[in-house]
């Protein structure tokens, strides 16, 4: 045990020097040794000790005190046991207050020593040890926590006639929030959002296998079980199978029906889903029917009884969410609660789209100070639309129509080129403004290449988001990407306002943005949470 442990040696007493390193070196030990505070604090820059035996009254130089106590700054992992005439309880203390591990008392005893170097040196290599346990234990959890976010959606997804944006947040590294978006057929999605009780480690294995096993019974039984006859086969085998006596699991699940603009679902003791007018900003609580959370109780039946169902409708945002948001604590240790999220929804946030929301709602908490991270955080929002890419231009002309396209982009490089001259053809399909085109082309291609190469730094794992409207004669590009948080986060420009730029950020992003703003009308970025929004205006 004691053969790779070296220990120094510190006294200005060469008697006593040889007789510790006898006693060290007939048990085991390594040892040098030097006969000054000084010297001591330069041999543990150059080499590696794993104890000082430390004497506390030297005849020159700084005392045992002052040294243990510059050791400690220098190396605050290095253990001082202190070698001493003086046990009053002031030259203890003292010792303790240094940064000393332990002392011995002189004259030496060999059976004092090694007890005490033995104890100090089992308990450095136990605690190495343990930190290199948890160390290998936090690198365990980073790849699940990778593994987690494999798992789960991506936080935007578009289709044909909807929209997904997500805002997930684990309490530790991983957490045991569970929601997704199953696609049944060409218009209809199985939604879903649960909570299982308890965080961390359990309640991530528990997610990972739940979320399998409610892929497996959708994709089975989508056309042979109703939803409350799934949530009661679910009950059965959470409880029977994965669930202890202190598990169970909040849900909200429902079929999206974009044919007949209907979802239909079932709430299993979740929280409420909300639903906000985009076109008033006011936001209501929808809790009219429900059952009890899975895994509670054995035999449970979910009856068609308990499922309620909504109109879809264009202008509404649809907000599922766990009750982290619930618990989120301000300084005043006041709860956010449902009242905090529906007054935030009301009152404080201007909401303009499915994808920015669950970004603004946290920025907004950020913003407050509340504290996030004692609970899984989870918004899963959506939308319906119309896809109006291909729509004529016989209304837009006369003003009265609104165009709207948002598609999902992969932040290559390479693909810049061409996602530009694909907006500049949907832009004059939409106006056959070829000049409008064109600069739509060229501020798609600078701000695309602008994000992917600063943002991103390259990384084609990345989403760009990327939004065209028409309405009232001006045209509104918006892009929203992950990336880094551009400096400065908040730019407005106008013809009113110009933004002039500092002389450092004329670099070739600078230069970019400069040209953007050259042949826009208005220019805006903002930075919601981990989200950048920025917005081009042209008048047409």
């Amino acid at each position: 045990m004691n053969q790779d442990a070296r220990i120094l040696v510190v006294d200005d007493d060469d008697v006593i020097i040889k007789i510790i390193t006898n006693i060290l070196h007939k048990n085991g030990y390594t040892t040098e040794s030097c006969h000054s505070g000084e010297e001591a604090l330069e041999l543990i820059k150059q080499s590696v000790f794993d104890l000082v035996l430390l004497d506390v009254q030297m005849g020159k130089g700084m005392d045992g005190y002052e040294t243990c106590r510059l050791m400690q700054i220098a190396d605050p992992d290095l253990p001082v046991i202190l070698v001493t005439a003086n046990q009053d309880d002031v030259s203890v203390n003292n010792g303790f207050e240094s940064g000393s591990s332990d002392y011995i008392k002189k004259p030496v005893s060999k059976l004092e020593l090694l007890a005490r170097v033995n104890k100090t040196i089992s308990l450095k290599r136990t605690e190495k040890k343990n930190l290199q346990l948890l160390d290998d234990l936090r690198k365990d959890l980073r790849t699940a926590a990778n593994i987690q976010e494999a798992i789960l959606p991506k936080w935007i997804y578009i289709d044909k006639n909807i929209v997904f944006s997500s805002n997930y947040q684990a309490s530790d590294l991983v957490g045991g929030d569970l929601f997704d978006r199953i696609k049944i057929d060409d218009n209809r999605y199985v939604v879903y959002i649960g909570d299982i009780s308890g965080h961390g480690v359990q309640a991530a294995l528990l997610m990972t296998a739940i979320k399998s096993i409610i892929k497996i019974m959708v994709e089975t039984e989508k056309d042979t079980a109703t939803l409350a006859q799934l949530f009661t086969k679910l009950n059965e085998k959470l409880y029977s199978e994965l669930f202890t006596h202190n598990n169970y699991m909040t849900m909200l699940m429902g079929v999206l029906d974009l044919e007949i603009n209907e979802f239909r679902f079932l709430n299993a003791g979740h929280p409420p889903l909300i639903i906000i007018d985009s076109t008033t900003n006011t936001a209501v609580v929808h809790d009219k029917k429900g059952s009890v959370p899975l895994g509670w109780m054995p035999r449970t039946i979910y009856y068609e009884h308990d499922m309620d169902s909504i109109p879809l409708n264009e202008n509404n945002i649809y907000l599922l969410y766990t009750d982290g948001i619930y618990e989120c604590n301000n300084p005043q240790d006041e709860q956010f609660g449902l009242d905090g999220l529906i007054d935030v929804l009301n009152n404080h946030i201007p909401i303009d789209s499915c994808i920015n929301l669950s970004y603004k709602i946290k920025h907004h908490l950020l913003q407050h100070q509340y504290e996030i991270s004692t609970d899984d955080f989870t918004l899963f929002s959506f939308k319906t639309h119309s896809d109006k890419k291909h729509f004529g231009t016989k209304e837009l002309t006369a003003g009265n129509e609104t165009r709207h396209f948002t598609f999902v982009l992969r932040a290559a490089l390479k693909e810049v080129g061409i996602i530009a001259k694909e907006c500049e053809q949907i832009i004059i399909d939409w106006t056959q403004d070829s000049g409008l085109a064109a600069k739509v082309e060229l501020v798609v291609d600078e701000f695309l290449n602008n994000i992917i190469q600063y943002g991103y730094n390259y990384s084609e794992d990345s989403i760009i988001v990327l939004e065209f409207v028409i309405h009232d004669g001006t045209l509104s590009i918006r892009f929203w990407d992950k990336g880094i948080l551009w400096e400065p986060p908040d730019v407005e420009f106008s013809f009113e306002q110009p933004y002039e730029f500092e002389d450092e950020m004329m670099n070739e992003r600078g230069k970019g943005l400069k040209i953007i703003m050259s042949i826009t009308n208005k220019f805006t970025r903002k930075r919601y949470e981990q989200l950048n929004e920025t917005t081009v205006e042209i008048l047409i």
